[in-house]
C-alpha cells in the first residue's frame, strides 16, 4: 500500500455545501451545480478551483 501525504489549506468559517460540492466535482468529476441554492455560485467556484489546486498536487505524486 502506498500513502500520498497533502497539505490542505483550513477552510474558513463560512465556507459551506457548497463550497465542498466545488471541491468534489473537480475530484470526482462530477457537476453538483444544479443542486446549488440560489446565490452560492461563487462559494460553488471557489471551491472548484481548490479542488483543481488538490488535483494538481495529487497528480504531482502519482506516477504513470
Amino acid at each position: 500500500m502506498t500513502t500520498i501525504q497533502l497539505t490542505i489549506e483550513e477552510i474558513s468559517h463560512g465556507r459551506g455545501l457548497s463550497f465542498k460540492k466545488g471541491i468534489a466535482s473537480v475530484l470526482i468529476d462530477t457537476d453538483f451545480s444544479t443542486t446549488l441554492p440560489d446565490g452560492h455560485e461563487r462559494g460553488y467556484a471557489d471551491g472548484q478551483k481548490a479542488g483543481q489546486q488538490l488535483k494538481a498536487e495529487i497528480a504531482k505524486l502519482v506516477k504513470d
